[in-house]
């Protein structure tokens, strides 16, 4: 597992507690120091992950926040995919356009039994009746482009 932390603490006791810890166990680090702490990038077994940030927790007034988190035990178990939801659902969605579409005064869409406010992410007009596919969302107004693309 490799992890990336940015870390706000001592200089001599965040070096002593990476030595000790590094030797005990098997890990590895480099620690890069930053207008304000340090970057602290490290390698080891994610079962000791949880030991170092109980370490870390330990130094008296240290801060740190993880930034990056990559590989080992429960991240290489599950493949997430983020699942898209409220209106975020709806790009890449096809829809039905219910007025022309003009780029500075837009139109309406029909999608999902729902009317939506829309224009599209060009400067041509889409006709009425043609089928359109959402790209993007600003605000409470649908982006689209003609399905046929």
């Amino acid at each position: 597992m490799k992890v990336a932390l940015t870390v706000k603490a001592d200089e001599l006791k965040i070096a002593q507690l990476l030595s000790k810890f590094a030797e005990k166990y098997h890990m590895t680090y480099k620690l890069n120091r930053q207008t304000e702490g340090y970057l602290l990038d490290v390698e080891l077994n994610s079962d000791d992950f949880g030991e170092l940030i109980r370490r870390l927790n330990h130094l008296k007034d240290a801060q740190f926040k993880i930034q990056e988190m990559r590989g080992g035990g429960m991240l290489d178990k599950f493949n997430v995919s983020l699942t898209r939801t409220n209106v975020d659902a709806l790009i890449g969605k096809e829809a039905l356009a219910k007025t022309n579409l003009d780029p500075v005064d837009g139109g309406v869409i029909k999608l999902g039994g729902e009317i939506w406010l829309s224009r599209p992410a060009d400067d041509s007009v889409i006709v009425a009746g043609s089928k359109v596919r959402v790209i993007r969302i600003e605000g409470v107004t649908l982006i689209v482009e003609g399905a046929n693309e």
